[in-house]
């Protein structure tokens, strides 16, 4: 009984640990614009772990930035804001020609990384958007 209680203690102080590495974050406030990137296939950015803990349990999704902002390719944002950000398909935004151009705010991760963006304004242009496989 007390190896069980030992086990579930254990495993639950290193989700609150984990939670805590990607809610810390520095009060400096980092504002971008960019355009999406879409990709068709999204695996491989050697951040698995961070990945599957940001979309399984936190619901968030990853959106390419076509511009990166601080060395930084993708940003982290929430389930509504994703839908915004790809309202269709990529293969139906490049027959009707737009894409998504959006202005973001982010801040540094005390450990690394970066915060869930909050997008501030989202714009359609007249453009080809771009789309890679992987």
């Amino acid at each position: 009984m007390k190896i069980l209680l030992f086990i579930i203690i254990t495993l639950a102080l290193c989700f609150v640990l984990v939670l805590l590495r990607y809610q810390i974050t520095h009060p400096e406030i980092i504002r971008g614009t960019s355009t999406i990137k879409y990709k068709l296939i999204d695996i491989g950015q050697n951040d698995f772990f961070r990945y599957s803990f940001e979309s399984l349990i936190l619901k968030r999704r990853r959106v390419f930035l076509k511009t990166a902002i601080r060395n930084n390719d993708w940003i982290y944002v929430n389930l509504k804001d994703f839908s915004k950000l790809h309202p269709e398909s990529p293969i139906k935004m490049i027959e009707k020609n737009y894409t998504i151009t959006f202005d973001f705010q982010i801040k540094r991760l005390v450990f690394g990384g970066y915060s869930r963006a909050k997008i501030i304004s989202i714009e359609k242009i007249n453009e080809k958007p771009e789309v890679s496989k992987s």
